[in-house]
């Protein structure tokens, strides 16, 4: 993983709901924590529900894959990270990486997802917005 600077983070409880019979945290859950993590973000940079609405966008995933490290519990507060990723090599992707930490501050699990976004009108997927390319130059990441 390279060393990318923190875009953003947010602190998620760990509910009943995320766990499994295993009494910790469901694997699908992490996912959910990062998707919910990275909505923030994308909320943070200006990319609002209203925005994506008159741009005619949405999100759209392609890839993605966790690893985990260390078990997670109902009641624990974790701080869920967004870093950016290697580069996919296509001016229509982008990959972000989210790290999730234990109250504790150890690492539990590392989330990686490739996605770009879907044009409504044309029905296909176009050029990363230009909101997403200034701010990935504002933290000196060359967009692919």
């Amino acid at each position: 993983m390279t060393e990318q600077p923190v875009l953003f983070s947010k602190k998620i409880e760990v509910r009943w709901a995320d766990c499994d019979a295993n009494q910790h945290m469901r694997h699908s859950a992490y996912a959910d924590f990062c998707a919910h993590t990275r909505i923030g973000y994308m909320i943070d940079i200006g990319m609002t529900p209203e925005w994506l609405k008159q741009q005619g966008l949405g999100p759209v995933l392609f890839k993605e894959e966790t690893e985990y490290f260390r078990e997670l519990f109902m009641g624990e507060v974790v701080d869920v990270t967004i870093e950016i990723g290697e580069p996919t090599g296509s001016a229509k992707s982008v990959q972000l990486v989210n790290s999730i930490y234990r109250q504790d501050g150890e690492l539990a699990a590392r989330h990686k997802a490739i996605f770009g976004w879907f044009s409504m009108r044309e029905r296909k997927v176009v050029a990363l917005p230009d909101i997403v390319k200034s701010h990935m130059l504002a933290h000196d990441i060359e967009p692919a």
